[in-house]
């Protein structure tokens, strides 16, 4: 241990003549019935991302244990890089014991985390970073275990995040993969009706929405949802006015509307609709539409489930919002009843 030490003080002072490192770091795996285990870290610029002669010190294939980086099926001990990437594997060789600790010395620069899989908890790795004690499964004895220690974890991306507005609603689109409606979500396609001026949303009755198409999901208010990507979704059949973003590059900027609230607008901006937004194109010329339009549910559910089948239901607007009055009862464009 004392003898790594003196080595890598002298690896560092000989790094200082290129530059300040960005980040140095040694953590030291032990356990009880072992000597400690060394991984050390730096990142500074006259490193590459590849290996680096003289620098990065791999272990023997013959040498069991250790503490390391793990990267294309080799262990180092010393790693030196010009960035310290995100999801690099940190392994290492348990023996005996189920018990062990990582400590941390030496550390200057900026900081990183090590993800434990395992505990699902995160070190921060810094000046003051504590010890860490961890145990492992007895069947694990004796193995190499690469695969529970992640440097700057980044969880894989599994779906499209999206947040619904106030009014529960949220333009889509999927730019990749198709996308899964999750529970307590649905998904409308739009249509725009000349003779009202209003938009009526149709519901989807598929699980999935293919990509390529613009749909108004609707959900709770103001959540924040995923939509899983899907693969194999079916072609939407029903008639809709919605675009998605990918079709904003080429398409007439006249009369293009986008949500807000639950309205859509007429588009003012110069900027491109985000990507895995939905936007909605009119015909006719610049002026031959309204600034904003309303929107209906072709079915709410709260203004179905009135018993009175015979009151029709009669829509006003109040304060610049429209309504549904059905008998004594008031409802939202989200068939929410209005106290």
């Amino acid at each position: 241990m004392k003898k790594l030490t003196i080595l890598f003080s002298i690896l560092i002072a000989s790094i200082s003549a290129f530059a300040a490192a960005t980040t140095v770091s040694q953590i030291t795996l032990s356990s009880a019935s072992q000597g400690d285990k060394v991984l050390q870290i730096v990142v500074d610029n006259p490193f590459s991302d590849a290996y680096d002669n003289g620098y990065d010190a791999v272990i023997g294939a013959n040498q069991p244990g250790g503490l390391y980086i793990y990267s294309g099926s080799e262990r180092y001990s010393f790693w030196a890089t010009n960035a310290l990437g995100n999801n690099l594997p940190m392994g290492f060789g348990a023996v005996g014991d189920t018990e062990y600790t990582l400590s941390f010395q030496y550390f200057s620069g900026e900081s990183y985390t090590i993800y434990d899989k395992k505990k699902n908890e995160t070190i921060t790795v810094n000046a003051s970073t504590p010890n860490y004690v961890f145990t492992i499964d007895g069947s694990l004895a004796n193995t190499a275990i690469n695969d529970r220690f992640v440097i700057n974890y980044v969880a894989p991306v599994t779906g499209y995040n999206v947040t619904l507005n106030g009014a529960g609603l949220a333009s889509f689109s999927a730019d990749g993969d198709d996308a899964t409606i999750p529970d307590g979500v649905e998904a409308y396609t739009a249509t725009y009706q000349a003779a009202t001026q209003e938009i009526v949303l149709n519901k989807i009755t598929a699980t999935a929405i293919p990509a390529g198409v613009g749909v108004i999901l609707y959900g709770t208010p103001d959540a924040a949802v995923t939509l899983p990507y899907a693969t194999g979704a079916d072609a939407l059949t029903a008639e809709n006015d919605l675009y998605p973003a990918t079709a904003w590059a080429g398409a007439d900027k006249n009369n293009v509307f986008v949500l807000s609230g639950n309205q859509m607008f007429k588009y003012v901006g110069t900027d491109p609709v985000p990507a895995n937004k939905a936007f909605m194109k009119l015909p006719g010329g610049a002026n031959n539409a309204p600034a904003r339009i309303s929107m209906r549910f072709n079915t709410t559910t709260a203004v179905e489930n009135v018993e009175t089948e015979a009151v029709q239901p009669v829509k006003f607007i109040e304060n610049g919002e429209i309504f549904i009055r059905r008998g004594n009862e008031v409802y939202n464009l989200q068939g929410q009843l209005v106290k």
